[in-house]
């Protein structure tokens, strides 16, 4: 097949995409709709990414001490542990609450069920994901100086979208089979579900009796409570039993144990090293691979460190057989992400498995389109919407539609475009440098494939690293 033929056929696929991005919370207890999605080979074989220590699992230290409950206490991220879902059974579950003022978000994420004790929800192997959009009133205080002491709340869902993150869901949310009768995440009659695409069910009758969609308020209780866990004081976020007891209302009357979330710490705690000091100084060039932001793409991407900065360069093709690096003509677009960074500390220092902590706040992101593609590329990118775009592709229009040729465009400043991509706040990740016999030396960064802890931070290095 010819290239220009080949690019004219991905040209095609572009213009088709429909959809976009992530899931949310909840205790009930449902069938699945489908069995356990078959694990789909990767696109490329890797070397296996360096898995760190797992976090130790060892019990606090000290009995939880009890907090007032106010919307601003509860402000921020509260995340889940990996568990098996008990709202979508024969699948693992994590969830992250993310509370602002009076709204909520829920976030839950679906992952094939694994056999490990405890689970690892890796997100290559994410199945399904869910957002539910809430207003919340946060009302009295139960209990007062008591152990079972916890905080009336009411949750008025107002939106729900689901996505399908792997071939064999999309599949089966496709057949009409699946019913509301046997789980609330299902297809609810929709045929033209697509992989990686989001779907609003608000206006669905039966999604919107399931999620309780702008009727009655959902009653819960809640309780944020302090304590030790390895020397350091944890926030931690508990909800109501939804299987237990309730009161005349329907409210719970218990806390459950299984909706325990902890307060995600985004922030790096300096040690004062700099990144002359870890030896990061420099560039650092990945070889063309397979794009994090897209499945059928392929990129070049750059690292370069310079002082408390980084800047990284990613040029985005439509093809794996050309040489990335040496045939620009046949590149799409590039992206320029500027990041402040903070170095934390090295962690199993001296260890096979040694690394060391980074923070990463973007402060700006912009986007050039290439001469060569660009009637194919604009048409796109001046399409691009929430839900015509894939949750993978995160570079994209962002509703804007004065794009021009070779000339780079500031995305900073939209609001979809701060929340995808965390403008303006810092992300935990980790590295590590090495240095073959021959002198070279290879930076590696957490593998976004793999597990993360609490906070967001990675427990995996990358599988292919950059070189300097």
């Amino acid at each position: 097949m010819k290239v220009n033929h080949k690019l004219q056929l991905i040209a095609v696929f572009m213009g088709m995409l429909m959809l976009t991005a992530c899931g949310g919370g909840g205790d009930s207890t449902a069938t699945p709709p489908v069995t356990p999605p078959v694990t789909v080979t990767p696109p490329v074989t890797v070397t296996p990414p360096v898995t760190l220590a797992p976090p130790t699992t060892t019990p606090p230290i000290a009995s939880p001490v009890t907090l007032p409950v106010t919307s601003q206490s509860l402000d921020g991220l509260w995340k889940t542990r990996c568990l098996a879902s008990k709202s979508l059974t024969g699948y693992d579950e994590q969830d992250i609450f993310n509370f602002k003022g009076d709204k909520l978000t829920t976030n839950k994420f679906f992952y094939v069920h694994d056999t490990n004790d405890p689970q690892t929800c890796k997100h290559s192997a994410e199945a399904l994901r869910m957002r539910e959009n809430a207003k919340i009133l946060v009302g009295a205080m139960v209990n007062l100086g008591m152990v079972t002491e916890h905080t009336k709340i009411n949750i008025n869902p107002t939106k729900v979208i689901l996505a399908p993150m792997n071939s064999t869901l999309t599949a089966l949310l496709n057949n009409s089979g699946h019913t509301t009768n046997e789980s609330i995440y299902n297809g609810y009659g929709q045929t033209n579900w697509k992989l990686f695409f989001w779907k609003n069910l608000s206006s669905i009758e039966a999604a919107k009796t399931n999620f309780k969609i702008n009727q009655s308020a959902v009653l819960d209780i809640l309780q944020i409570s302090e304590k030790m866990v390895n020397g350091t004081t944890q926030k931690v976020l508990k909800l109501g039993d939804k299987g237990g007891n309730v009161d005349s209302d329907g409210r719970p009357l218990v806390l459950a144990r299984s909706i325990t979330a902890t307060l995600q710490k985004k922030t790096t705690p300096p040690t004062g090293e700099t990144a002359q000091d870890a030896g990061l100084i420099g560039e650092w060039t990945y070889p063309c691979q397979l794009s994090k932001e897209h499945p059928k793409w392929w990129q070049w991407k750059i690292l370069d460190f310079e002082g408390n900065k980084l800047t990284t360069i990613i040029s985005q093709f439509a093809d794996r057989h050309y040489d990335c690096r040496n045939n620009t003509i046949h590149r799409l677009y590039q992206v320029k992400i500027e990041a402040d960074i903070v170095l934390g500390k090295v962690i199993n220092k001296g260890a096979a498995n040694e690394h060391t902590q980074i923070g990463i706040k973007t402060t700006k992101i912009q986007i050039k389109l290439d001469s060569q593609y660009f009637g194919t590329v604009i048409q796109y990118f001046n399409e691009a919407n929430f839900y015509n775009t894939s949750i993978t592709n995160i570079y994209n229009g962002y509703g804007l539609t004065d794009w021009q040729k070779e000339k780079w465009k500031d995305i900073s400043d939209i609001p979809d475009v701060i929340e995808n991509l965390n403008i303006g706040t810092q992300v935990p990740d980790i590295f590590k440098i090495s240095t073959a016999t021959d002198g070279s030396k290879e930076l590696k960064m957490g593998d976004y494939k793999g597990s993360f802890d609490i906070d967001g931070r990675a427990m995996s290095l990358e599988a292919q690293g950059a070189m300097l």
